[in-house]
């Protein structure tokens, strides 16, 4: 073969130029081109498998940012609910930053996730792509990042552009945005905890939102898997639901899609067929359980058929055989108040016998502290206390006060329980395998039903405080270690 013409050469030159310039200038056009451009650069050895989400968010996300610039004003606020591994996090926190600073580099950015490690390898990412040698080939003249406001958390440009990361309660004292991200702000297992859940949902509001430098035209973007129906997506629905523009893209094809018009993507009833087959929708339902799937996967945090813990594992007695060699004990979930915004208190008679655990009578109760003190011993004497009898008190809220008080006026057996050492879910997670294997005994009752909806919508629920009190009754007999000879 011959050699090349030097015309040759520099025709094929000139081409690629072309090329290259064309791709520029498609990449600043177009998030989306942007987007899987830029996906070479953060994964250089995965292929992106491109599903139709990804052209739609990113299209979202490029009508906010061209409308800040163009300074018009906002209608709405946005919050994306979308299935994990969907690369929602490439999409919004990590690369449309970058996209943004090529359409302005004055624009700044404050992003936020769960922990302060997830945000700085967010905010790290993005930063390695800025100094990419693609990006500057492409985009170097465009700006440069200040080398003496150059952090993994915080970096600013020479046209006073600037991107801060922080993490769900983490400061952001006089910092402003033109872009709010918030992406994950709760882990699976914070959003099993009230107390997480509150704290993720109280910082949003009282710390991050009034950070806009234009409230006007800035927007606030929440983009996240759901993982409890009082997470911060749900929170902000339900609370102030007008402010939001909702796209919810769950896993499975289901009425709470949004907007309904995408039900013409999915194929086979599914978002993403060939990432979420069948198959695969199946094995994570039997590895994540059905509430978790309903919510990380399908966006539906509290599932119709229940949680954890399902109805059928219970077997419901009108009575109860070899009662007279059972000793009954008590379990006391005190609440923090008796008003009934607030978890009421719970109380569960227990015991067991050959191998089987057997539920006697669960109450719930919205009581001030004496009347509690007086229905604890009223509660215990009808359900079959004696002197072998044990009363556990869990030791939050006034449960020490409780202890105190009953050891002081009563004969009561009282025992002050020892402090969970695990979150709600882990704790009910122990004993899963004596409730699955149907050891439990419910005598029937008026109180069946509202017990049975507890359990069977854990951890989703708004109250936990009877399976709180099952939960302990089970652990105190050693969640099932002491019946493996009978079995």
């Amino acid at each position: 073969m011959g050699r090349k013409s030097k015309d040759t050469i520099q025709q094929e030159q000139l081409s690629e130029s072309m090329k290259d310039a064309l791709k520029r200038k498609l990449c600043e056009m177009s998030y989306f081109e942007f987007f899987k451009e830029a996906f070479k650069v953060v994964e250089p050895a995965v292929e992106l498998d491109i599903n139709w989400h990804h052209k739609y968010i990113c299209q979202l996300l490029q009508k906010e940012a061209e409308r800040i610039i163009a300074d018009e004003p906002k209608k709405q606020d946005l919050i994306i609910n979308v299935p994990f591994r969907a690369s929602k996090s490439l999409m919004c926190t990590i690369l449309f930053p970058v996209w943004c600073w090529i359409k302005d580099p004055k624009m700044r950015f404050i992003t936020a996730s769960y922990s302060a490690s997830l945000s700085v390898e967010h905010s790290a990412k993005s930063r390695d792509v800025i100094q990419s040698e693609w990006f500057q080939k492409n985009w170097g003249d465009l700006f440069s990042i200040k080398p003496d406001q150059n952090t993994k958390h915080h970096y600013v440009n020479d046209h006073t552009g600037n991107r801060r990361a922080t993490s769900v309660g983490g400061t952001v004292t006089g910092a402003g945005a033109s872009i709010i991200i918030v992406d994950d702000p709760i882990s699976p297992k914070q959003a099993a905890s009230q107390a997480e859940r509150t704290h993720a949902n109280d910082w949003y509001n009282t710390t991050l939102y009034s950070r806009l430098d234009n409230p006007r035209t800035g927007v606030r973007i929440i983009i996240m898997q759901r993982l409890h129906e009082d997470d911060l997506s749900g929170f902000l629905l339900r609370n102030n639901p007008d402010s939001y523009k909702h796209v919810c893209i769950p896993a499975e094809s289901s009425k709470i899609l949004s907007p309904k018009g995408l039900l013409k993507f999915y194929k086979k009833e599914l978002f993403w067929d060939t990432r979420f087959s069948r198959k695969i929708l199946q094995d994570y339902k039997y590895q994540l359980g059905s509430y978790e799937y309903a919510g990380q996967l399908q966006q539906q945090p509290a599932p119709a058929d229940g949680g954890l813990i399902k109805k059928e594992w219970f077997n419901v007695e009108k009575k109860f055989e070899g009662t007279e060699y059972m000793t009954w004990n008590f379990v006391i979930d005190p609440a923090y108040t008796s008003k009934e915004n607030n978890d009421p208190s719970a109380l569960l008679a227990y015991s067991e016998y050959e191998g089987e655990y057997y539920i006697r009578a669960v109450e719930e109760k919205y009581l001030e502290f004496p009347e509690l003190i007086k229905y604890i011993h009223t509660f215990c004497k009808k359900n079959g206390y004696n002197r072998r009898s044990k009363i556990y008190v869990e030791p939050k809220a006034s449960g020490k006060s409780i202890v105190q008080t009953l050891k002081r006026n009563t004969r009561l057996n009282i025992v002050e329980a020892k402090p969970p050492a695990k979150d709600k879910v882990a704790r009910v997670t122990d004993i899963l395998s004596v409730l699955e294997s149907r050891r439990v005994n419910i005598l029937e009752g008026m109180w069946n039903d509202n017990f049975l909806a507890q359990c069977s919508q854990f951890p989703n629920a708004r109250h936990d405080d009877m399976v709180d009190c099952l939960q302990m009754a089970l652990d105190l007999y050693g969640k099932g270690k002491r019946i493996t000879a009978f079995r």
